[in-house]
């Protein structure tokens, strides 16, 4: 019977222990984007009430352009840094980064490439893919959304509502996105130079504490 508990037991604890990573990421985004759903709902009232208008409740902030622009300009700067990171990564170096290729080895991974079959060809670029694809989805949401949230902002001060197309070739669009996209750049760029010269023990995404600066490509096992 103890035998049949802990049985158990360990078929709970290990598809936690085994994702904990994931689980845990997922939750901070969930307890994030809730947090932000609140605050914002908070000041889109705080703007409402300076142009004398009626207060909304929390229900109906999560439809609002203000809102989901917010979610969409974040997300689509995010799966932009990192489809970067995972394309520029396979054809660039940088020595001593542990995610760079090793120059070294280089030649050696471009001729089993070759020789691979071609039907594998999406298998193998899939994860750049698939984040392309999550860049261009969020970047309409971005496009659609910010063109409501720019015309509400627009209707609060008696201005006429604008296209999307206007919108997209507005400086209001570019400011922002423009603004997402410096911060990400510049995010991966320093972590890419500081995994360099700095570790964290048992991290994958740092080198072994042991490792030359110049070693490149060697993540922590």
């Amino acid at each position: 019977m103890d035998r049949e508990k802990q049985f158990r037991k360990r078929r709970l604890i290990h598809p936690i222990k085994y994702n904990s990573l994931s689980i845990v990421l997922f939750a901070l985004f969930v307890i994030c984007m809730s947090a932000q759903s609140v605050v914002g709902w908070r000041l889109q009232n705080e703007t409402l009430a300076a142009h004398g208008q009626a207060l909304i409740g929390h229900w109906h902030n999560l439809s609002t352009g203000t809102f989901l622009e917010g979610l969409a300009s974040n997300w689509q700067a995010a799966f932009l840094q990192l489809a970067s990171l995972i394309v520029f990564s396979s054809v660039l170096y940088q020595r001593g980064a542990p995610h760079s290729r090793d120059p070294r080895k280089a030649k050696n991974a471009q001729n089993r490439r070759e020789e691979a079959d071609r039907f594998t060809w999406l298998y193998r670029n899939s994860l750049f893919r698939a984040f392309v694809l999550l860049f261009v989805f969020s970047l309409t949401l971005h496009i659609a959304f910010g063109t409501n949230a720019y015309n509400e902002e627009r209707a609060l001060i008696g201005q006429p509502p604008i296209s999307v197309a206007a919108f997209l070739l507005s400086a209001k669009f570019w400011s922002s996105t423009l603004q997402t996209w410096q911060a990400e750049y510049l995010a991966i760029a320093l972590f890419v130079v500081l995994s360099i010269f700095l570790r964290q023990q048992d991290s994958a995404e740092s080198k072994p504490v042991e490792s030359r600066i110049e070693t490149t490509a060697e993540a922590n096992k």
